[in-house]
């Protein structure tokens, strides 16, 4: 597999109930890339962009510096006030096309970067209450939005990453079914799924059926990883909580044959961020040698079988080296 990070959330992690953020200092995006590089641990990098500030020449030389290669770029259609109403399905057409031309100018610096994948995290694209959206309008606009768009990246992978909710109480891009009709419906092969183990979990879902469905439609295009305890969008370190969950993660997504990256997505709001990142990588290293240890083809079998007793006393003698 090949690993990655989100380096915003390496910055400064703020909540609702301190927004400044827990960390004495907020850290640069070069001191993240930096320190990150130094600990040769991640191979990627998902970068946010939010503007025509963000100097590309100097993060490309950086990132050239570090070792680091661009993962994927990530548009910032959910962090300015502007966008509290929606985004890409935005009734207000102003607003509507000033998103999609942020978007537009996200792709040209993913180009520029030489990332291949930009990740849309519509946050802000739903609703908060009955009787306050044109369910079929925001669809139809959402839709226009996200062809124009793929037509303007026809070289790129396009990933919406769905969430059941938060900040909106509830998301338009919801679930992988959601992302996967929206394929259908846009008909372009370059719109897929940046699909989030947590956003899954805390929607009630299962990850191994989520990365099923994507894979079968061969548009698995990103994949965040964060452990989780199941009634939020924790962001926590993984191997915090769930192993055999993990586990069967890894083996989808081998059995499928994902190549794309494993981008370690965390909030490490009062932990040291450079240590709770590469202790999440480290702890996905360990999940994929105890599927090697274990073999495809016994894991395979044991699922054929589906004796879940004899399954988790596989799992548990490869994990902990015990009869």
């Amino acid at each position: 597999m090949k690993y990655a990070f989100i380096a915003g959330a390496l910055c400064q992690s703020g909540d609702r109930f301190l927004r400044a953020g827990y960390k004495a200092e907020t850290l640069s995006l070069e001191t993240v890339l930096d320190e990150m590089g130094k600990r040769h641990e991640a191979g990627g990098v998902e970068i946010h962009y939010r503007g025509a500030d963000l100097d590309l020449g100097g993060l490309k030389d950086r990132l050239f510096q570090t070792g680091l290669l661009p993962a994927a770029v990530n548009t910032w259609t959910y962090g300015d006030r502007k966008w509290r109403y929606g985004s890409l399905s935005a009734a207000d057409d102003r607003i509507r096309r000033a998103a999609v031309e942020h978007c537009k100018a996200c792709i040209d610096a993913a180009r520029f970067l030489g990332a291949g994948c930009v990740g849309l995290w519509l946050g802000q694209d739903g609703h908060d209450y009955v009787f306050q959206i044109d369910y079929r309008a925001q669809w139809v606009a959402l839709r226009q939005s996200l062809r124009e768009l793929c037509d303007y990246a026809p070289d790129l992978c396009l990933a919406l990453e769905p969430k059941a909710r938060e900040p909106r109480n509830h998301s338009l891009v919801d679930c992988v079914q959601t992302v996967l009709l929206l394929r259908m419906e846009v008909e372009r092969e370059n719109l897929g799924v940046a699909l989030d183990a947590g956003h899954v979990i805390c929607a009630g879902g299962a990850i191994g059926p989520a990365i099923e469905l994507a894979m079968r439609y061969g548009c698995l295009y990103d994949v965040h990883m964060n452990d989780n305890l199941g009634t939020w969008d924790d962001d926590m370190i993984v191997g915090s909580v769930r192993l055999n969950e993990m586990l069967e993660a890894l083996y989808l997504l081998r059995r499928y044959d994902y190549r794309g990256y494993l981008t370690v997505d965390i909030f490490p709001y009062r932990e040291d961020p450079f240590d709770a990142v590469c202790e999440s990588i480290r702890a996905l290293r360990t999940y994929e040698s105890i599927i090697e240890r274990l073999g495809m083809e016994t894991i395979d079998a044991l699922v054929a079988r589906a004796n879940v007793p004899d399954t988790l006393a596989a799992l548990r003698r490869a994990a902990f080296h015990t009869r």
